[in-house]
């Protein structure tokens, strides 16, 4: 079943959880308040500000089924932004915005 669209905006989301996948991926399982739901295919976007002031915003695919209720994104370590987004994103919350 596909969800309701709803008009983006930004939500505040934490990090649920976070599984080694390898050693250069991580899957961050997000808690999402008020979260829609979400189609397979879809993306989000993920803005965040670390503790060091370091910003970024990036997209990422949505790595969790539609059925399994969570938002869930597999980052892998490739280049100095990536590696600092996802070691953000282990601690820290992030805006997401889903398209």
């Amino acid at each position: 079943m596909t969800p309701p669209r709803v008009p983006l905006r930004w939500r505040i989301a934490t990090v649920a959880d976070v599984r080694a996948e390898t050693p250069h991926a991580k899957t961050i399982v997000l808690d999402v308040p008020e979260w829609p739901g979400h189609v397979a295919g879809q993306h989000v976007d993920v803005r965040l500000t670390a503790e060091d002031g370091y910003r970024a915003e990036r997209s990422y695919s949505i790595a969790s089924p539609p059925e399994d209720g969570q938002l869930a994104l597999t980052v892998e370590r490739i280049e100095q932004a990536t590696a600092a987004l996802s070691s953000a994103l282990d601690r820290a919350q992030a805006a997401l915005m889903a398209h």
